[in-house]
Order: C-alpha cells, then structure tokens, then sequence
C-alpha cells in the first residue's frame, strides 16, 4: 500500500508539473503587439517581418495592431492592460508620452519589450534597437573622410525631439567636432520620415544656403524627397547625400555612377522578428539581455549587394 501511495503521489506530481510547464506555450499564451502607422516603406516591412515571425509560433495567440498616433497607441495599450497578456511588444511612438502606460503595464507584472525606439524609461523587461549614434558616427566619419574634413553640411532632421532623431543627430554632430573641425552644419530642418517633407525641407535649404557641400539625411525616405530637391534646383555644389535606413529605392541610386547618393547607413526592420522570438523566449521562463543594440551598418555601392535580399 506504501508502494502504491508513493507510485500515486509520484505521477501526480509529474502530470502537475508537465502542465505548469505547457501552460506558457500553449495556446493559451497571449502575447499582444503594439507597432506605429504602416505609413512608410520601413513600418510596412516590420509588421510583415513580425507577420511572418508570428507564423512560427502557432501555439501562442498573437495580437498584432498599428496605431495611427500616440494617442490611439496608449489606447490600445489602455486597453491590453487588462486583458491578460502575458507579454507586450511596444514600438513607442512617442517615448515620453508613453512611460505611464507603459510602466504600468511593466509593473502590473506582464512583460514588456521595446521594439526599435527607446522609452524614456528604464523600466521595462527588455528592450532591441539599433544603434542611432554609431550610425550618425558612421556617417560623419564617411563624409569626412570623402571630402577631406573641410565642408559645410546641411542635416535632415527625422522627428525632432524623438530618441531616433536625437541619437542620428548627436552622434553625427559630436563627430565632426571632435574629429572634423572644419566641417560645418549650416542649415538643419526637420524633414520627419517621408520623401514629401524631405523635398519641402530641401528646397527651403537650398533657397538659404548658396553653398552646400554635402547632405547628412536621418532617413531614406526624407533623402529620396531631399535628392529630388538638388536635382529639380539644377545645384552643382552639392556633391553628397547620405540617408539612413536601407531602403531598396537607396540602393538603386548608390548602383548609379553618376548619382550623388553616397551611402545609407542602416539597420533593417528584420529586429521585428528578433522581438517576437525574445517575447516567446520570455513567456517560456528564459531569461532575455536587457538592451540588445542592433549595430549600424555603412552601405554604399562597394557592398550593397550583399544587403539586398534583407533591404525594404
């Protein structure tokens, strides 16, 4: 009878233990995400790459959603709040405006994971970006380099005041005054993310600047609009523009001899995915890096197609 007892208690305690253990992977897992407007060609490649990386996982239930705007975000994080998830992907739009809601999301006890811009505050579980600084680092470096330090630069802006803009710009501006002194920023504009404002902000600096050297664009697309700028003005002095991103349109000007589209310094929207694999990683119980800082890479026509299958 005591051998029975103990064979009894033994089975129960494995079937007791062998359901704690799928209760995280079952399809009773939820994990919700969170993205911004699919308003660009970047945000449209990110959400098919987190599309695609959701498949794998058929036994977690996936909620996928792009807000328009900060306030239709917090919103909808409002309302994931309670609904049980048992982690959230955030891709914060506005990194200020989104702590309250996200920190209390964070200390309702759901895990939280920042998807590609920073949140102005360190409390959350996890968090994989790229590397905005290094990135304007790269570029100051490349344009110094090609125009043997002495130049005056014009900068399009990508959303002042966001963590994105901040990090592309800083990184950019300390560089040249550290290693190119003789490389000024004469004329910056905040040309967002679209090729629209691009071109808007670039004819605005042609009209103020008769001598441009070069062009420091903080996106691709703002570049493209910005290019069409230089182009349609006739201009000759400027004998550079950089961008930022990795977008295929890019790429097809840096193949062009005769463009002046130098290069893109870029990481790609497939941190998407990455994201998705960390929130799975997270509610099976391993443990995750805090800060995973995706780093930027420098693509001009001497290496661009080893790039292009993961461009967007």
């Amino acid at each position: 009878m005591r051998f029975f007892f103990v064979v009894c208690i033994s089975l129960c305690v494995l079937v007791s233990c062998g359901r704690m253990q799928n209760t995280r992977s079952d399809v009773s897992s939820r994990i919700a995400v969170v993205l911004g407007p699919a308003n660009t060609t970047w945000y449209i490649r990110l959400r098919q790459i987190v599309d695609q990386a959701t498949i794998r996982h058929p036994n977690i239930n996936w909620t996928v959603r792009n807000a328009r705007d900060i306030d239709e975000q917090i919103g909808m994080l409002t309302a994931f709040k309670y609904e049980q998830f048992d982690a959230i992907i955030i891709m914060p739009l506005e990194s200020f405006r989104l702590v309250p809601i996200a920190e209390d999301i964070y200390y309702s006890g759901t895990p939280t994971i920042i998807l590609s811009r920073r949140l102005a505050s360190p409390n959350y579980t996890a968090l994989i970006t790229g590397d905005n600084f290094g990135g304007g680092v790269n570029a100051a470096r490349l344009l110094g380099e090609r125009l043997d330090g002495a130049g005056n630069i014009v900068v399009l802006r990508s959303t002042i005041g966001s963590p994105v803009d901040a990090g592309r710009f800083n990184g950019f501006f300390e560089t040249l005054q550290l290693e190119f002194p003789d490389m000024r920023i004469v004329g910056q504009g905040d040309a967002g993310v679209t090729r629209a404002t691009g071109l808007s902000v670039m004819n605005s600096l042609l009209a103020e600047h008769s001598n441009i050297t070069a062009v420091y664009a903080q996106d691709d697309e703002a570049a493209l609009g910005a290019l069409a700028a230089i182009n349609n003005s006739g201009r000759r002095d400027i004998r550079y523009i950089t961008g930022f991103g990795g977008t295929r349109a890019v790429f097809d000007f840096l193949m062009d001899d005769t463009s002046i589209f130098l290069a893109s310094m870029s990481y790609f929207p497939s941190m998407g995915a990455d994201a998705v694999e960390m929130a799975v990683s997270i509610v099976m119980g391993m443990e995750v890096p805090k800060e995973t800082i995706i780093s930027s890479q420098i693509i001009g026509d001497w290496n661009l197609r080893g790039y292009w299958d993961i461009a967007y």
